[in-house]
């Protein structure tokens, strides 16, 4: 399936968003950035969601704002960056023969890097930051998941109370300790906003104005080409969210004879009750006219993705394979396989890891709570069990190797491939007399 690039993510790196078509269905013509011919129309200022809200912000503070979010983009992006070379450099450290000095080395510099990236980029903007965040949320019509914001909101706001709280307050240590310490205070609160940050930029993203609706023949025109599209799949996905209004919004390249146009719909796609808000020549005018992105939901309530990783006693698939191709005795392939479908209290293997991705796939599907994410859980959870059907016939067929060698006339190549030494010539036979007959020659005759 097709992938396109979408914006930055919490982590500030770009995310893959996969283009869905309707199921079954073939992929529609190539992509172009023109309209269909006869309906396209001019881009309209964009003017706000909700003109009377008196949550709107004046342009000074657009750009303030605006700066805030390129910030906070900035930070997470940089974070994402330093959590990765410094895991990578865990786990080099972890074999090194003094680990303990070098972990420690590492997690200093880890932190200093965190917190001065924080200091530079979010630390000057978090209140307004966190205010917009809170007025946006006090604008949206109410919904169950509000009080969760809320709660976020004031975790963050605490974290940057007791960042502002170490830095204010005075050294004991020489200069170069006394940094030291006060980037391991500062270590909890900074991983926080890297995790969490992503809920303050899409809530304070929510101020931004959104273009004018269609008039309700032009809706209801577009929303029948959408229709129509979907069902012959040649409506391509580009992007999905939630709004402020809890819809599901949908960006997608709507394909209709050999030309393209960027359409915005909300509802779940296939129901009767999807319509197109608005359609576009680009998808930066998407962008600017659609409704805007609240916080996506996560599986795992206790989200952490920069947590640190345990150490694995799982062996790759890789080496199995190498472990299989280097085999000279039935033994080394019966534990190789075996490895494979270990899932002992001790270690797992890659089948049982990947029924165990199909299950955690499969949860995440059901949790979108639409007819495709429903219908994507039942299939992925059948896998998952067809795995672990699996996983006993490969235990199976391992118990019947049996033990074996390889036959010896299965040799190895050289490894210089030296040409071999050319034949001894024969002796040339006897031209003098004849020679005596060895002693018992009669005898044997």
């Amino acid at each position: 399936m097709a992938h396109r690039r979408r914006g930055a993510d919490r982590d500030g790196t770009r995310r893959h968003t996969p283009c869905v078509r309707h199921p079954g269905q073939a992929q529609g013509a190539a992509h172009r950035r023109a309209a269909p011919a006869g309906r396209r129309r001019a881009c309209p200022r964009p003017a706000p969601l909700n003109p009377a809200s008196e949550y709107l912000i004046t342009d000074t503070r657009a750009e303030t704002l605006g700066t805030a979010l390129d910030e906070l983009h900035t930070f997470n992006g940089q974070f994402a960056l330093i959590h990765t070379r410094y895991e990578r450099a865990w786990a080099h450290a972890a074999n090194a023969p003094d680990a303990s000095h070098a972990t420690a080395a590492i997690a200093r510099g880890q932190r200093q890097e965190a917190a001065e990236a924080f200091e530079r980029h979010v630390l000057p903007h978090a209140d307004t930051l966190l205010a917009s965040a809170r007025t946006a949320v006090d604008a949206m019509p109410p919904a169950r998941h509000h009080a969760a914001w809320h709660e976020l909101i004031d975790d963050l706001a605490h974290a940057t109370g007791q960042i502002n709280r170490i830095r204010s307050a005075p050294a004991d240590q020489p200069t170069a300790d006394a940094s030291a310490v006060r980037h391991l205070q500062l270590w909890p609160y900074v991983p926080a906003w890297a995790e969490r940050s992503f809920i303050i930029s899409n809530l304070a993203e929510q101020h931004r104005p959104t273009g004018p609706a269609l008039t309700s023949e032009e809706q209801q025109l577009w929303t029948d080409l959408a229709q129509a599209a979907w069902r012959r799949g040649d409506l391509d996905i580009d992007d999905v969210w939630y709004s402020a209004d809890n819809e599901l919004i949908t960006r997608a390249y709507l394909v209709e004879n050999g030309e393209q146009t960027v359409v915005v719909l909300a509802g779940e796609l296939g129901s009767e009750q999807v319509r197109v808000l608005g359609h576009y020549d680009t998808v930066n005018e998407a962008v600017q006219a659609a409704p805007p992105a609240v916080p996506a939901g996560v599986l795992n309530r206790n989200f952490a993705p920069f947590a640190p990783q345990a150490p694995q006693a799982e062996v790759p698939v890789a080496k199995l394979v190498w472990q299989v191709d280097e085999a000279r005795h039935s033994g080394d392939v019966y534990m190789a396989l075996l490895d494979a479908v270990d899932d002992s209290g001790f270690s797992c293997g890659p089948l049982p890891r990947l029924a165990e991705l199909l299950d955690r796939a499969a949860a995440f599907a059901d949790a979108l709570e639409t007819k495709q994410g429903q219908r994507s859980a039942a299939r992925l959870s059948v896998l998952a069990r067809q795995l672990g059907a699996l996983r006993e016939e490969i235990e199976s067929a391992t118990e019947g190797l049996g033990a074996g060698v390889l036959p010896p006339h299965r040799t190895p190549r050289p490894v210089f491939h030296v040409p071999s030494a050319p034949p001894a010539p024969a002796p040339a036979p006897p031209t003098g007399p004849a020679a005596p007959p060895t002693p018992g020659a009669a005898r044997r005759r």
